[in-house]
């Protein structure tokens, strides 16, 4: 199959783990539970999250739904590796500050098994609090 570049990014991966750089007793994997009453939090600037594909996919864009996120900015980078050391910075740049849905953020389309969402505070505090986390591939025909 050839990706024709006109699909819309927005098909869901399926993430087989995730791991963080700590949590306060919300775990990671509360981000997985399509649940918006539960979450991952981890206090300090330059908290990360990393989800797992199993393997390297083609991935474009990752869907956020943050912690109070009708209250408060997170200001955020978005990276990608396919060995789990080395990341490249993909997105950087803050929520809406205005929703407690998944936001939807477009990343150059590329091959990743692991992406990280790193954190670095919000206009409320310093804390990384997401409740769901979505990665998403382009479509193919």
């Amino acid at each position: 199959m050839q990706d024709t570049g006109s699909d819309p990014c927005g098909n869901n991966l399926p993430i087989s783990g995730v791991t963080a750089s700590g949590n306060d007793g919300n775990v990671p994997q509360n981000v997985l539970d399509n649940n918006l009453a539960t979450r991952w939090s981890s206090k300090g600037i330059g908290q990360f999250i990393t989800a797992d594909l199993g393997t390297a996919k083609t991935v474009c864009g990752v869907g956020i739904a943050w912690y109070r996120g009708n209250e408060r900015i997170s200001h955020f980078v978005i990276s990608t590796s396919t060995d789990g050391t080395t990341f490249t910075n993909r997105f950087s740049g803050d929520s809406s500050g205005t929703t407690l849905n998944s936001e939807k953020y477009t990343i150059p389309a590329t091959d990743a098994r692991y992406v990280r969402v790193t954190v670095n505070g919000n206009t409320a505090n310093n804390w990384a609090s997401i409740t769901e986390l979505d990665i998403d591939r382009k479509s193919v025909v």
